[in-house]
């Protein structure tokens, strides 16, 4: 498992992973306190609210790229088959390399989060917990992107499916919205697409309540959205994991 750990810490150094992150939130945070200084108003929350947001957006689409490329590449160099030859169960492997993504997150992720206290100066406990969650939120991403790989295993496919599965649960709170609508509308249509909104609500997750960027302003206002991101993560976390053992577990090499 320490193998499998030490290659895919190398394999982001050698992907330019942690560079290409690095570089791409300093500009971030660059263009972020720009138009933060713009504001009339509350320009240091502005600061804290374009920063959050920007530098949330682009961890997770990092990490969406390095998972389903890593796992296509190591399909198609037969590292797979090589892995599962030594004497390590399956279970084992789709573990390590969960666990050496997130890893591989975790060492962008508290640099990043050393920057947002120092530049946004931002509210502790609001800190704390918007980290926290970011934490979630990039373990579920991570668990997807993974399961997508090896559904798929091809990577464009892959990262196609990881950014909708991302995009529609970030606007889930817009379709929950939606549910309820005016009474004016055709009554099939209303129900029909009720359903249909109700359905997807059930199936992925409100990343919309996870790393909301006013924590870091104004703290947590409505632990209620706390209990939601905790509960969210307990049952998606393991249910993608354990679909990734059972995929894993039927192919044939």
């Amino acid at each position: 498992m320490k193998s499998i750990l030490k290659y895919i810490l190398l394999a982001g150094i050698r992907d330019r992973l942690y560079i290409g992150l690095f570089i791409t939130l300093a500009a971030s945070f660059s263009l972020s306190i720009f138009l933060g200084s713009t504001s009339f108003v509350e320009a240091q929350q502005t600061t804290a609210a374009y920063i959050a947001g920007s530098s949330r957006a682009i961890l997770a689409i990092g990490m969406i790229l390095f998972v389903c490329l890593s796992v296509a590449r190591a399909f198609e160099n037969k590292e797979v088959e090589f892995i599962i030859s030594k004497s390590i169960s399956r279970e084992q492997f789709i573990l390590s390399y969960i666990i050496g993504f997130f890893v591989a997150a975790f060492l962008i992720f508290i640099p990043l989060v050393t920057a947002i206290l120092i530049v946004t100066k931002a509210n502790k406990l609001g800190l704390l917990i918007w980290s926290a969650s970011l934490l979630s939120e990039l373990m579920i991403i991570i668990s997807f992107s993974l399961l997508a790989s090896l559904i798929l295993k091809n990577s464009f496919s892959a990262i196609m499916a990881s950014f909708g599965f991302y995009i529609i649960s970030r606007l889930m709170g817009m379709f929950v919205l939606a549910i309820n609508l005016p009474q004016d509308i055709a009554q099939a249509k209303s129900h029909l697409l009720g359903a249909s909104l109700k359905f997807l609500s059930a199936l992925f997750p409100r990343l919309d309540l996870f790393t909301q960027s006013e924590w870091l302003s104004y703290g947590v206002s409505e632990f209620s959205n706390l209990k939601i991101i905790l509960i969210q993560s307990l049952i998606y976390i393991p249910l993608m994991i354990f679909m990734a053992f059972h995929d894993f577990k039927k192919k044939q090499f």
